[in-house]
């Protein structure tokens, strides 16, 4: 068990990293945008073309996860993107710039599937949801940490050195997971022999799984939410309310990451120990989630008052955690252990993909209404993701769950 929660530990400390780079530049946003003499939609690309190439990319990522050394994979991943994040500091123009941010996406893109299947592999039934939901606070953690610092950095020195400072780290890091990192059986902690499956079975196993593809349905909703906020949500603050560009990043991190980060770890443990008596509490707690949290991402966008938007992004954060909490362990009830990377991947890809299109759509309707506006309008899209997980809860959770165990044994 030391190797399974070490495992955990370094996996926090690598995914801290892979959202701390992908943040670094929206805390950025306006000191890039002067320079380099952008317009919002533009500005929304960075956000866009790296969504669109991780869509692409993580597939071919999980397909490799259930095949290759996942150890490898993730170490290559790190080294990749952290490089890419460093060398986005040299940047001359906005088509170098974005093209680093491509890289960085092409790393990113072949850490998860492989990193939470190797988690699975190490943690089952009682601990697989706790784990899961620690290494997802590395998430808020890295995106809070990342959009104050190189908030501050930028006004501070220029926008530049925050990309070395994060790049430097992740290289360090890459070291470390080279020298500790071990690569577990597949299937063990199912106690399940696990051989290996075609691709084409694997694809089709998810294609042919109701729940997994209601399941993608609902995170890309969730993505396209996610990845509007993250993008422009800096940006408004910075308008709205003439707060400096460290203030902004701060701020339109932190209450929101801190509350997910109490709403991940209570809903991990909740269900772990509901789990025990009905694995279906694992969607309907990500329904709750979803429910909840709708009201809030309505009421950031369009509140006035500045304790009313942090108010509204903590509570919009806990009721994400709650959805966050679960994630992939719905996902991995309905799926034999043997394509959970692939499964994972396929989700990942469809999420990626269409979420990408977020930050350029809310920018270009943040030029005809308002950027408030347009960023509370996303709240549809968490009600359209909490509709699809009920259907599959209601109709074909069970079935496919007593399908993929069966399989598996």
């Amino acid at each position: 068990m030391k190797q399974a929660w070490w495992t955990v530990c370094l996996f926090w400390m690598i995914y801290f990293l892979n959202q701390a780079d992908r943040q670094v530049i929206f805390s950025v946003m306006p000191l890039v945008k002067a320079e380099l003499a952008l317009d919002d939609a533009l500005l929304g690309l960075f956000g866009s073309v790296f969504f669109w190439i991780y869509g692409i990319l993580v597939p071919v990522a999980g397909v490799l996860g259930d095949s290759w050394s996942r150890k490898k994979i993730i170490v290559t991943a790190l080294l990749v993107w952290s490089a890419a994040t460093f060398s986005s500091g040299f940047a001359i123009g906005f088509l170098m710039l974005v093209s680093l941010r491509g890289l960085t996406a092409f790393g990113e893109a072949f850490y998860y599937p492989s990193a939470n299947s190797i988690l699975s592999d190490l943690h089952g039934t009682r601990t697989r949801a706790t784990a899961m939901a620690i290494h997802q606070t590395s998430v808020y953690f890295g995106t809070v940490v990342s959009g104050a610092a190189a908030g501050w950095i930028g006004q501070t020195y220029g926008w530049r050195p925050a990309f070395y400072f994060f790049g430097g780290i992740g290289l360090v890091v890459a070291v470390l997971a080279l020298t500790t990192l071990q690569d577990p059986r597949r299937g063990a902690a199912d106690q399940a022999r696990v051989e290996s499956i075609p691709l084409g079975e694997r694809i089709r196993e998810m294609l042919a799984c109701p729940t997994g593809l209601l399941l993608t349905a609902a995170f890309l909703g969730f993505i396209l939410v996610n990845a509007a906020y993250l993008t422009w949500t800096p940006t408004l603050l910075y308008r709205k309310f003439g707060m400096s560009l460290a203030e902004a990043g701060f701020h339109a991190t932190f209450w929101h990451h801190i509350g997910a980060a109490v709403g991940v770890l209570a809903g991990g443990k909740l269900t772990d120990h509901l789990a025990l008596k009905d694995r279906i509490w694992r969607p309907r707690i990500q329904v709750v989630g979803l429910v909840l949290g709708a009201p809030f991402i309505y009421l950031l966008g369009m509140a006035s008052e500045r304790n009313v938007v942090f108010a509204a992004l903590t509570l919009f954060g806990v009721f994400r955690g709650l959805y966050d909490s679960n994630l992939f362990t719905s996902l991995y009830e309905v799926i034999r252990p043997a394509s959970r990377a692939t499964a994972t991947g396929l989700m990942l890809a469809v999420a990626f993909l269409g979420g990408g299109f977020a930050p350029v759509i809310i920018g270009w309707l943040g030029k005809r209404f308002t950027l408030g506006t347009a960023l509370a309008s996303t709240s549809a899209c968490y009600l359209f993701a909490a509709a699809a997980i009920g259907l599959a809860t209601v109709v074909y959770f069970r079935n496919d769950a007593r399908r993929a165990m069966g399989s598996a044994e």
